[in-house]
């Protein structure tokens, strides 16, 4: 063996030997005493190769021998066997061998290149056992999905007036059915890669936004939205993995449109029958005290009229007839508004139209306050129209509602005010605008101003039934008018009535 063949025999990083014709080993290196735990080459020098090879395959490496030698080739041996090696202590390790040849004086010899592939063999061996339990695993969790989506889908076909939906991180649909989509003639297919937000109105979009995130935050949701004149209560839970990653959601879709009539409808019977209670105590409160006043009035003034029997006193008694009619007035003004509401809230008043002076009915208007205002309060009318101008309307529900304002004007302004009373026409509507001194109306109480039976707290000692606005706000829908106002306490009101000419 030539110097630099030596070297390389020596040093080589694989096991290397040499067998005759007969199989005996002839030479060997190193790394070969070290790959099968050998000390001295002499132990192995002149024995057989098969020393080297585990007893079992011993018999039929003879002949495998012996067919190489009868046509010698380089190759790799054992090509798809697992080959064994046999260590002097007695252990077996996967080798791969590849063999050569050449002639030596006549006689052909074999060259055995030896690498100890255990840690391959181990790494294929976790490999493949990986390998499987990822089969396994992917088998078990097929079978799980195809379970659940068997069972999703069961519950959705017989899920009443709803629909399932498993949606990912971007909130696009993965899964759908249910009865609702079926009914509209959709499929999880149709529906599988669209966003659940895009697929609703953008008046639902905000809500529908703001809820979905906390799924992948491991929150459960609920909420409603209403969409296309139909309510739907939403149900969402987090999809969880075995790792504690959240990559999905399951949301539950119910229309409960019916529900949600059905509470609507209670909580305005609710809402009602706590308005008819209130209205009760506010009617109870006034009539109480405004019938007993006129009455006690009343009573008063007869009792002294019975006394006043001399010529000389009839004066004192012109008083108290005075006054005795002033009350009986009140009590038939109030008799008269309980009438009116009952017949506006029938819906019983219909516009009895004809056509009249206007002039001569603001006149008749101003007669008949004039009988209650107080002392030296002036009625200063402004007529925009002409004194002659006759207009088509009902004159009853007109003079009502004038004589209403321009009497609570009187009545909440001190004595010896202006009473201002302005009539205008503008585009064929007539404008009536009665401006006082008064009081004037504390803003909280100005949004409830029409309501029935509602008072401005700081009226409580002026007498009044809290029903005159609301009985002429409903006459103005009638005639297909309007009332405003504007108002500051201590600085007065100002009333509008706007109604058409004809």
């Amino acid at each position: 063996m030539n110097e630099k063949f030596e070297k390389i025999f020596e040093h080589s990083n694989e096991g290397l030997l040499v067998v005759n014709s007969s199989g005996v080993i002839d030479t060997l290196n190193p790394k070969l005493l070290k790959l099968f735990g050998y000390d001295d080459e002499k132990e192995i020098l002149g024995q057989k190769l098969e020393i080297l090879i585990p007893r079992r395959y011993t018999k039929s490496h003879v002949g495998y021998r012996e067919k190489y030698n009868a046509a010698p080739s380089n190759r790799s041996m054992g090509a798809g066997r697992n080959l064994m090696a046999l260590r002097k202590d007695g252990t077996e390790f996967p080798v791969e061998v590849s063999l050569s040849h050449y002639e030596e004086n006549g006689e052909t010899k074999s060259i055995a290149f030896v690498v100890d592939i255990s840690k391959r063999v181990a790494i294929d061996t976790e490999l493949k056992k990986l390998n499987n339990q990822l089969e396994e695993e992917v088998v078990k969790r097929t079978k799980e999905v195809n379970a659940q989506n068997k069972m999703l889908r069961s519950i959705a076909e017989n899920f009443p007036n709803g629909n399932i939906f498993i949606i990912d991180k971007n909130f696009i649909i993965e899964w759908a059915d249910g009865s609702m989509l079926r009914s509209m003639g959709l499929t999880d297919s149709s529906l599988k890669g669209i966003s659940f937000i895009e697929r609703l109105g953008d008046h639902v979009k905000p809500v529908i936004t703001e809820k979905l995130p906390r799924l992948f935050k491991g929150e459960t949701i609920k909420f409603e939205i209403e969409f296309k004149e139909k309510y739907f209560s939403i149900y969402g839970v987090p999809l969880t993995e075995k790792n504690g990653a959240t990559d999905s959601a399951l949301l539950v879709e119910m229309d409960v449109t019916i529900e949600k009539h059905a509470e609507l409808n209670i909580e305005r019977a609710l809402q009602k029958e706590k308005d008819l209670n209130e209205l009760k105590s506010r009617f109870v409160a006034m009539a109480s005290h405004e019938f007993r006043t006129p009455l006690s009035t009343i009573d008063t003034s007869a009792t002294l009229i019975s006394k006043y029997t001399e010529t000389e006193q009839d004066e004192k008694r012109s008083v108290h007839v005075k006054r005795i009619k002033r009350m009986v007035s009140n009590l038939t003004q109030i008799l008269n508004d309980f009438l009116s509401l009952e017949k506006l809230e029938s819906g019983l008043i219909k516009p009895n139209v004809s056509s009249f002076n206007f002039h001569s009915l603001i006149e008749e208007v101003i007669d008949e306050v004039g009988l209650i205002k107080r002392k030296e309060q002036f009625i200063e009318l402004d007529y925009g129209l002409t004194t002659s101008q006759v207009i088509s309307s009902d004159q009853n529900i007109l003079k009502n509602c004038i004589t209403n304002l321009v009497s609570n004007a009187c009545k909440y302004s001190p004595e010896g005010a202006t009473i201002d009373l302005i009539i205008s026409e503008e585009n064929g509507n007539i404008h009536v605008k009665v401006k006082d001194q008064g009081i004037g109306i504390p803003e909280e109480d100005q949004q409830r101003l029409f309501s029935r039976f509602h008072r401005a707290r700081n009226v409580t000692n002026i007498e009044g039934t809290g029903l005159g606005l609301n009985i002429v706000k409903r006459y103005m829908d009638v005639l297909e008018g309007n009332i405003t106002f504007t108002s500051k306490v201590g600085e007065g009101s100002t009333f509008e009535l706007c109604f058409p000419k004809n």
